[in-house]
């Protein structure tokens, strides 16, 4: 007879989850989602922001809240993706500095993620890597360092080295490319349009050369047709991007998480008790769902079910939290040697004030033409 890989996997398998929560503050509510759930990660959003240091806070609670302490991550991009507006303010879009050179990009970086770290952060998702033209309606638009792979690549980098500096993982996005597509994956499934040669000679280029030994990578909610076939189906649910190209050609070794379930690309197209299921199989580790706490408890049982139904998906489950156990590893060794008044939890509003006013002037200095 067949043996589960592990009688505590089903049970586990909330750590494949990377979760939003509602709120300013730990609520009864919350705590009980945490304590049913146990994700292995927590996304703050600009809801959970009412202050820096009231951020802090709930950042501090929520990692006492459950045992593992899940990691947190959040959105900083600069530009319009920034969750800790209005009380940071001038940060750029990455269209607007790409031309500064790596050097200052990498030390901006790191200013911006000292100040993520005092806050209490393990991991920012960032920096893009797609290419595109600032005008783009995709989407991504001047989230992107441009349309040349060689400055994407050299961008990506000098904010992974900054934000690494600073503590911070950084978590490469949106794989494999959104850049050539023209809608939202937001509201709709984008597909690339194209010929695989185009496709692979310049969007893929900056994965080829960063993949390998990157840590953390977002999957993207896109159509790839010279991957996946014509089905339009997302690149989250295609285990020939998910897993053959990222893993098998480019060498990824790190945690493979999926953009929001939530989004549409996907939540629209696929019923909602069997998509986390589906893209755990395809090859992402984590699963993103940010908003609804009734839908994360959804696909918290799905996997739970299937886990305990299924002993291929459980040891697919296991490949998983292996891998959600090595980013753990990762992030506490990247943020072991800052001192304590730098650890999370321990930063006095003082601190706060200092490290977000060091931000501010740095985003205004890298913003300012070159004389």
């Amino acid at each position: 007879m067949m043996q589960k890989p592990s009688d505590s996997t089903a049970s586990d398998v909330g750590q494949l989850l990377f979760i939003g929560i509602e709120g300013e503050a730990l609520t009864p509510a919350t705590r009980r989602l945490l304590a049913d759930v146990r994700p292995g990660g927590v996304i703050l959003f600009r809801r959970n922001a009412p202050s820096l240091p009231e951020l802090a806070a709930l950042c501090d609670g929520v990692r006492q809240a459950m045992e593992p302490a899940p990691l947190l991550a959040i959105d900083e991009e600069g530009g319009r993706v920034t969750r800790l507006s209005p009380h940071v303010t001038g940060l750029p879009a990455a269209a607007t500095i790409a031309g500064v050179g790596p050097r200052r990009l990498a030390a901006y970086w790191e200013s911006y993620g000292r100040l993520l770290r005092i806050l209490g952060m393990d991991i920012d998702f960032a920096p893009v890597l797609d290419l595109c033209l600032p005008d783009a309606a995709n989407g991504i638009a001047e989230r992107s360092f441009g349309t040349d792979p060689a400055l994407v690549t050299a961008c990506a980098g000098a904010v992974g080295e900054g934000l690494r500096k600073a503590g911070i993982m950084p978590t490469l996005k949106h794989f494999p490319g959104l850049g050539p597509t023209l809608l939202d994956s937001h509201h709709r499934l984008p597909t690339v349009t194209g010929s695989r040669e185009q496709f692979e000679a310049a969007d893929l280029a900056p994965w080829r050369k960063l993949a390998p030994a990157a840590e953390a990578i977002m999957i993207a909610h896109g159509h790839y047709p010279f991957y996946s076939g014509a089905d339009r189906l997302a690149a989250t649910l295609s285990k020939e991007v998910s897993t053959t190209l990222l893993r098998e050609s480019l060498g990824f070794r790190g945690t493979a998480i999926s953009d929001d379930l939530e989004m549409k690309a996907v939540a629209d197209r696929v019923p909602w008790e069997e998509l986390a299921p589906r893209v755990v199989e395809a090859g992402s580790d984590m699963l993103l769902v940010c908003h609804k706490p009734e839908r994360i408890r959804g696909a918290f049982d799905a996997l739970r079910r299937r886990a305990d139904a299924d002993p291929s998906f459980a040891s697919r489950c296991e490949v998983a939290l292996r891998r959600i156990r090595s980013l753990r590893e990762s992030c506490a060794a990247i943020a072991r040697p800052f001192p304590p008044s730098d650890a999370p939890g321990g930063s006095s509003p003082g601190r706060i004030e200092e490290a977000r006013a060091a931000l501010v002037q740095a985003a205004g200095e890298i913003s300012a033409p070159v004389a």
